[in-house]
């Protein structure tokens, strides 16, 4: 194994030009951290799982904190190819959204509370730069697809999507925070479902609405 580079663009830590055995290395520890939790993941495990000693794993991550910085990083990049993916092929913005919405409360539910919980009591700087990193690019997002909605004629023509954007992506960020909404009370996937669906009704207009059921009896939030 090589060690892994990576740069930084627009904000976002990218890791690029990953070998085989890198996408391994950072696909079992994701799969592990997201079932067990970080803390309880050692390196000796992640060593185990992928069939190499721990001297060669050490060769590639520097720390198991560098490990999870890669693995977090990674997540951010597979987002991001997502949501473009979604703005390309989706119908109109109510589709976008919901096709995003879908893919993140789907993330959620393979997340174990403990894996959120290790990684912002832990590890707090990779949590909030990952928060950070995400930040902008989903603003963005949201912001344009409140733009398209409105212009689609979807969308409520009175809603300002500066202000909008930046409540979305502020309540995001609170549901995350596992001291608002504590992980035996109920599943995140549940609390984001919940707040997609009260952002929903209060940005479509009448049209957008009928178009919003339509869709939802075709793919529930799930």
């Amino acid at each position: 194994m090589e060690t892994i580079n990576s740069t930084k663009v627009s904000g976002v830590f990218v890791v690029m030009e990953l070998t085989e055995d890198q996408r391994k290395l950072i696909a079992s520890a994701e799969d592990m951290f997201k079932r067990i939790g970080i803390r309880s993941v050692s390196m000796d495990d992640i060593a185990r799982e992928i069939g190499v000693s721990k001297k060669t794993l050490y060769q590639t991550v520097e720390t198991k904190e560098h490990l999870v910085s890669m693995v977090m990083a990674e997540q951010t990049c597979e987002d991001i190819d997502v949501l473009q993916q979604h703005h390309v092929e989706a119908h109109d913005a109510i589709d976008e959204q919901l096709r995003n919405t879908r893919h993140f409360i789907r993330r959620m539910r393979s997340i174990s509370p403990t894996a959120i919980h290790d990684l912002q009591k832990y590890y707090p700087q990779i949590f909030h730069t990952r928060v950070r990193s995400h930040h902008q690019f989903f603003l963005d997002r949201v912001k344009d697809n409140l733009n398209r909605g409105i212009a689609e004629g979807l969308y409520r023509e009175a809603i300002d999507p500066d202000v909008i954007a930046h409540l979305y992506v502020g309540m995001t960020s609170i549901i995350l925070d596992r001291n608002t909404f504590p992980a035996h009370d109920r599943p995140l996937s549940e609390i984001l479902r919940q707040y997609s669906t009260y952002h929903f009704n209060g940005i479509v207009n009448e049209a957008g609405l009928e178009r919003l059921k339509t869709y939802l009896q075709q793919e529930d939030l799930n």
